[in-house]
């Protein structure tokens, strides 16, 4: 044929691929196939191009960049076909970048070989005409044959994957497989074909027409064999591959169905059972005390979950089926077991519980910890820390018109106790005296150890006549007490001062300082007694205590501790 005449024929390859592509790309959106047929056909159509220019204007401008063009739309060709087979064959690939990365790099570095005078003969050489009607003349280089090997090999790679998947499909899904597969062939026979008929530098790449032929086969599959759409999958295709047992029961309760897993699950239920399954009543595959636990269990969300046998618990959803009549055909009955989950179910609640109780333990720790931070070690009572901010927070919400009394109370002669018992005699002592202001005090009421022998009781609510009532009944009470020291019976006795908010102060340092002054006073008038806080001296004429009320000198024993000695 003349080369005009090639051109046309290449014109018409052209356009079909163009317009296969176009349909494919299309339909991208359905499935990454209809892309990879799409850069396939576009491929395509560039090749077909490439070779209506050389055959249609036959410049020497046109035959230099005819080289990289063409092997530019072989790349696309090539590549489109391995990932529309991988696809096709797999819909869950997917081409990874790196992979893609990869995939380019040959295309890419022939192209520039192609593209380079120093390398461009390595390819192709001999791209000048002949006469009118006369064919190219080529002689294939190195590369181009490297080049050649290696597209063949990723398309053959391909077409395994291709093949491997129609023999594994059936139905509607395998005659569209078969499509792909015969068309492909078909390009790839043909380019083989130009390929062998130019190794003698002469000859026409027929490769286009090839795919003239292609472009039609996969426009009609597009159309009317529906391809590159979603095909409805067979029986075997799903229900004998999920996981899940699928059991199908007749109205009279027959087991008429049943898929692997299902037959699996009944067989590890009943391992005594022989024969088919199918037929048989499912009381008598399944057990009757399965089916009876899974009668009385409750359903939740569609589900019903039971231990069927010990260590097997299964899940069960049915659903009823009926005819477009509305008549009953029967059941399915889909069984998972969830033995394993329901164990690490049952492991899990047993580690929330054991996390719940070691948080509880934790809980109750920080409280003690919290609680012995704010504690003396010794009496048991609180502390000068706890004192601050209970005494703070009960002056802060006193009621304006309300009272609050704070009494002092110091053990008399203490130091004596100490130089001639001993100081573990000592902390007896201060515990029993302890004690007994913890039995003083009512709900609200706060006693705590202000240091050495010095005691601190706060009285909400209490008025001055109050106070001094309770500071009267625990020095009888501490009076009262005998303590063993060394076989010996001891008594020892408190003096107390009493302050009142907000007569004497309404902040705690004055209350303190109040009840510290009646303290003195009791202490300086003989001890082992009450006295109330009297207003404070001005402050710019300060009266030192011993001035005011001079302190006797303490017996030389303690005869005055111990009644009746």
């Amino acid at each position: 044929m003349t080369p005009q005449l090639w051109a046309v024929v290449f014109a018409c390859a052209a356009v079909v691929a163009v317009g296969t592509g176009v349909l494919a790309w299309r339909r991208r959106d359905r499935t990454p196939a209809a892309t990879a047929l799409a850069v396939t056909m576009g491929g395509v159509a560039v090749w077909s191009l490439a070779d209506v220019a050389v055959y249609g204007l036959q410049t020497e401008v046109v035959r230099r960049v005819y080289l990289p063009l063409l092997l530019a739309s072989v790349g696309l060709v090539v590549i489109g076909t391995y990932v529309l087979a991988r696809t096709v064959s797999d819909p869950s690939w997917r081409l990874a970048p790196r992979r893609a990365a990869l995939l380019l790099v040959e295309p890419l570095l022939m192209v520039l070989f192609a593209a380079l005078p120093p390398t461009r003969d390595l390819v192709m050489s001999g791209m000048a005409t002949g006469p009118a009607g006369g064919e190219t003349q080529v002689a294939f280089g190195p590369l181009f044959l490297a080049h050649t090997a290696y597209s063949y090999v990723l398309v053959g790679v391909a077409y395994t994957h291709l093949a491997r998947r129609w023999v594994a499909s059936v139905g509607a899904f395998r005659s569209q497989i078969g499509i792909l597969l015969g068309s492909a062939v078909l390009s790839t026979t043909g380019n083989v074909v130009a390929v062998v008929s130019q190794l003698d530098g002469r000859g026409t790449d027929v490769t286009p027409l090839f795919f003239l032929v292609t472009g039609l086969i996969d426009c009609w599959a597009i159309f009317r064999g529906g391809l590159l759409r979603l095909v409805p999958v067979a029986r075997e295709q799903v229900v004998d591959t999920v996981p899940d047992a699928v059991l199908v029961v007749d109205p009279g309760g027959v087991l008429i169905d049943v898929n692997p897993a299902a037959e699996r699950l009944l067989r590890r239920l009943r391992p005594e059972l022989d024969g088919a399954l199918v037929g048989r009543p499912l009381p008598e595959v399944a057990g009757p005390t399965a089916v009876t636990v899974l009668g009385t269990t409750e359903r939740l969300d569609g589900h019903r979950v039971a231990e069927v046998r010990p260590g097997v618990w299964v899940d069960v959803r049915d659903s009823a089926v009926a005819d477009p009549r509305g008549r009953a055909l029967g059941r399915i009955l889909v069984v998972r077991d969830v033995s394993e989950q329901q164990e690490r179910q049952v492991a899990v609640e047993r580690l929330n519980r054991q996390l719940a109780e070691q948080v509880e333990e934790v809980e109750r720790l920080r409280a003690v910890l919290a609680e012995e931070a704010v504690r003396d070690p010794l009496t048991g009572l609180h502390n000068r820390r706890y004192l601050d901010r209970a005494l703070d927070a009960d002056l802060a919400h006193r009621p304006r018109s309300g009272q609050l009394s704070l009494l002092v109370v110091d053990i008399d002669h203490f130091k004596t106790v100490n130089d001639r018992f001993g100081h573990a005699a000592g902390d007896r002592v201060l515990t029993s005296v302890a004690g007994t202001l913890s039995a003083a005090v009512r709900g609200g009421d706060t006693a705590a150890r202000l240091g050495g022998e010095e005691f601190v009781v706060v009285l909400p609510g209490a008025g001055r006549e109050q106070a001094l009532v309770r500071a009267e009944q625990v020095r009888r009470e501490v009076a009262a007490a005998q303590h063993l020291l060394d076989g010996e019976p001891v008594a020892v006795t408190v003096s107390v001062g009493v302050a009142v908010c907000p007569a004497d102060g309404t902040s705690a340092a004055a209350l303190l300082e109040a009840a510290d002054r009646a303290l003195y006073t009791a202490k300086a008038t003989g001890r082992d007694r009450v006295v109330a806080a009297e207003a404070a001296p001005p402050a710019t004429v300060p009266v030192p205590p011993a001035a005011v009320l001079p302190v006797p000198a303490p017996p030389g024993d303690l005869q005055e501790l111990v009644p009746g000695v």
